[in-house]
């Protein structure tokens, strides 16, 4: 039988102790597949160099003997075969191990103790992994499937499983196809407590394409999208039936890892029911680490907000990643206006309001799932492992997922994940200087140009050839070259000495990123040509994984770990970039700031065409693809002193282009933990200056603001203060006002949990008490008082203005005591 068909979900069983892979997907009808097949399952034995033939052959025959017995199932060395490979970049001969069951490679790997094998390799790989590198039949992507229907081999296989059609694989071939579109059903659970299990469920809504509804055992309703139930346990078998009837290829949540998908887990053991969402029936799995993972078999389990913080946090204004901030600023729409958990404690709860709230956080999280499907489904392709696992990878762990499905072509032997002992070790290791930073001289300039390196650290790593594989590592290598600096290397630096890395050849990382790198740009000239948003995602796609190089190499978890390659990226992006701003200032520009990455300088009497000449110049002496982009030019801009003294602060500035679009790095307008005054007023300030080009009328603005506040005629809504509560509340040694606050709202019966948003203001002390502390003072937004108006100027409203205003030599603290009035005319 011929289908055409997509993998989505990806798993594994054992069938006659043999490991096969189920695979879940669609066919080109829409028909639900699952399709089984198997892989050969081997790890590596590499040996140490100059073996002979005769003792390798010796080591063959025992390792051919090797059995294992666990967990009532007998695991053996089905076969042995020898290669020449390469590891780390160097070749070597390897005896490939073939095995029965993945899961017993590390019991046969721990046989392996010959003194002529030097290391064992890919025994750590995941079955999942391994089958999708073998057969290259890859997530997301259409294929022409050749297969049978099940035969008396796998009697009963599918009996429980909820597909159309079971085939197993015999022939793969790629399709050059590309659209898809999953089918997809977001819910979101509204709870009478707010820790796990504690509490019921009160109702859980579902929407998906011409699909919505809110099932509640509550007040009865009218709406047509509500489904009554008789109790709690009759509405999460409701649930059930309901996911089961739409099927989804996706089943969609916010936060959903975390809260969601554990709260209905542990309601449904408190009552003694199932949950038998998997399409074989089976309960949720969860695994616990770092953080929970829910995991359903046969419908991809997406937690929106774990993908949103890896791979997007860093470009939104959102201050907690939210569902209604990150809808606000994705979608343009909001949650629905309703306290929850304010109606929970009401006598009289409105439930036809209740209703539509939770059905509008189904709507947002859905609406969300199809605008960043395609980064989603980008990503996935790129690094070749299962959507399940993409959409919670790190960026870091995307990039090295990239690296190991690409070894192949280098015909390289996998290196494995550090050991506890390890990973502490590299724990230990000293720290490196980081980036470059020019000290901003603080002022208000006219005429800027802004330049900007492209993929800065990535570049760096593939021009000067930097990865653990090219690290010469031992000083008698070194010897070996017959010089302290082999002419074949780039000395690089690490702790203040020079550590080396060979010239040629390229190694293996610093390919691979070459070419994420070169699809990025050729994605991104495509879309400056002819702007769409596909060309505009893929672009994003590449950039993420690019930028996430450097960091990852840095950290004790890779497998491709290497400080000293880390360290050396550092360095040479400060040699260059310094070498960059020489040339600027030789030129005749006055250089403003750099940090990182990027350089402002004014024209002066140049013109802008002379700018970018200079710095075509400037790219044609950097190494290897490195690459200085323009900016953009800029009419104006603001560098601002630091609170503590008179040097610039660092990567803290406002510029302003001609057509009066505003760019902001570093100010309150952008950071958590200041009242919504402080901000507004900021941002105000910035604006006037920029765009007026003095500081006039901004001055005459704060004093206004001064005024208000000290006239008690700012609303308290303006004045609120959102911290975000980080860790469990007894894990804070020292308690700020947001703690006080999260451990009135759990005395109070108040949900609190990490992560959450801890609103407040704060308040004058009681009467006849002078001195508080601001913790003390601190109150939750429907507690009676009076704001503190001396906290509210000296702690949130001079501090967001202060050092901007010092640019023009005004004291701003002083004005707003009266100690000092100064008039327009002054100027």
């Amino acid at each position: 039988m011929l289908i055409n068909f997509i993998p989505i979900d990806y798993d594994y069983f054992d069938f006659q102790g043999k490991n096969y892979a189920k695979i879940i997907g669609r066919s080109d009808k829409g028909k639900r597949i699952c399709l089984i097949d198997d892989c050969d399952i081997y790890f590596w034995a590499i040996l140490k160099e100059n073996v002979s033939n005769k003792k390798i052959s010796q080591i063959t025959k025992k390792i051919n003997t090797i059995k294992v017995e666990k967990a009532g199932r007998l695991s053996k060395v089905l076969k042995t075969e020898l290669h020449d490979k390469n590891f780390l970049g160097k070749p070597v001969q390897a005896i490939k191990i073939f095995i029965t069951n993945l899961k017993d490679a590390h019991a046969i790997a721990s046989k392996l103790d010959f003194k002529e094998i030097d290391k064992r390799r890919e025994y750590d790989l995941n079955f999942v992994t391994k089958y999708i590198i073998e057969k290259k039949l890859k997530p997301l992507c259409w294929y022409e499937i050749d297969g049978d229907t099940l035969t008396d081999e796998f009697i009963g296989f599918d009996d429980n499983l909820d597909v159309d059609l079971t085939l197993k694989i015999n022939k793969i071939k790629e399709l050059d196809k590309q659209e898809f579109k999953p089918k997809v059903l977001a819910y979101d659970i509204e709870t009478s407590e707010f820790e796990i299990g504690k509490g019921e469920i009160l109702m859980i809504s579902l929407i998906g394409e011409n699909f919505k509804k809110v099932l509640t055992w509550k007040k009865d309703s009218k709406k047509k999208f509500v489904e009554n139930f008789k109790d709690e346990e009759d509405m999460l078998e409701g649930f059930v039936k309901f996911v089961k009837e739409y099927s989804p290829d996706i089943l969609a949540g916010y936060f959903s890892d975390g809260f969601d998908l554990p709260y209905i887990k542990a309601r449904a053991e408190k009552l003694k029911i199932k949950l038998p969402l998997g399409l074989d029936d089976s309960q949720p799995r969860f695994t616990r680490g770092t953080l929970t993972t829910g995991k359903i078999k046969g419908i991809v389990h997406i937690d929106l907000l774990r993908f949103i913080r890896n791979a997007y946090s860093q470009y939104l204004q959102s201050e907690t990643l939210s569902l209604n901030e990150v809808s606000s600023e994705l979608l343009g729409e909001k949650k629905t206006e309703f306290n929850a958990y304010e109606a929970m404690k009401a006598k009289t709860i409105d439930w036809e309001k209740f209703y539509d709230y939770n059905l509008q956080d189904s709507i947002l999280t859905y609406k969300l799932t199809e605008k960043l499907w395609q980064d989603i489904m980008e990503i996935t392709k790129i690094t070749q492992e299962p959507l399940f696992n993409v959409s919670r990878n790190t960026m870091a762990g995307n990039f090295e997922d990239y690296i190991i499905h690409n070894l192949d072509k280098f015909n390289e032997i996998t290196e494995r994940r550090p050991g506890y002992d390890e990973i502490g070790e590299r724990r230990q290791r000293g720290k490196y200087e980081g980036a470059f930073v020019f000290q901003p001289i603080p002022g208000l300039y006219e005429n800027i140009g802004f330049f900007d390196f492209s993929s800065m650290y990535a570049s760096v790593i593939v021009s000067y050839n930097l990865s653990k594989s090219t690290h010469i590592e031992e000083k008698q290598t070194l010897e070996k070259m017959n010089r302290k600096k082999p002419s074949g290397a780039f000395a690089g630096e690490y702790q203040n000495k020079k550590t080396y890395f060979i010239k040629k050849p390229q190694g293996f990382v610093p390919i691979l990123l070459e070419g994420i790198i070169e699809k990025r740009r050729k994605f991104k000239e495509e879309y400056n040509k002819n702007p769409n948003q596909i060309l505009k995602i893929r672009s994003n796609a590449f950039k993420l994984i690019a930028n996430a190089a450097y960091g990852y190499q840095g950290f004790f978890g890779a497998r491709y770990y290497s400080i000293e390659a880390a360290s050396s990226t550092a360095y040479f992006a400060r040699e260059n970039i310094k070498k960059a701003i020489e040339t600027i200032k030789k030129q005749g520009y006055n250089v403003i700031y750099s940090d990182t990455d990027s350089i402002a300088f004014t024209l002066g009497k140049h013109t802008e065409k002379q700018a970018l000449d200079m710095l075509k110049k400037i790219n044609s002496k950097l190494s290897g693809i490195m690459a200085l982009d323009s900016e953009g030019f800029f009419k104006r801009g603001i560098w601002v002193t630091k609170r503590t003294g008179e040097f610039g602060a660092k990567k803290k500035y406002a510029l302003i282009d001609k057509k009066n679009k505003i760019k902001i790095r570093g100010f309150e307008t952008v950071r958590r933990d200041w009242c919504r005054l402080a901000r507004d007023v900021q941002n105000k300030v910035l604006n006037l200056i920029l765009k007026k080009g003095n500081e006039k009328e901004a001055l005459e603005y704060v004093k206004k603001i001064i005024k208000k506040i000290k006239n008690r005629e700012i609303e308290l809504k303006q004045l609120i203060i959102k911290t975000q509560l980080k860790k469990p509340i007894e894990e804070y040694k020292s308690e700020g006002p947001h703690v006080t606050i999260a451990k009135k709202m759990k005395a109070s019966g108040m949900p609190v949990d990490i992560g959450m948003l801890i609103e407040y203001y704060i308040s004058e002390p009681e009467t006849g008490k002078k001195r508080t502390l601001i913790r003390e003072r601190a109150k939750l937004l429907d507690e009676k008082g009076k704001y503190d108006i001396n906290y509210y100027l000296n702690n949130q409203l001079l501090p967001a203005v202060e050092n901007i205003l010092e640019v023009f030599k005004i004291n701003i603290k002083e004005i707003s005591e009266g100690k000092k009035q100064m008039m327009l005319g002054d100027f």
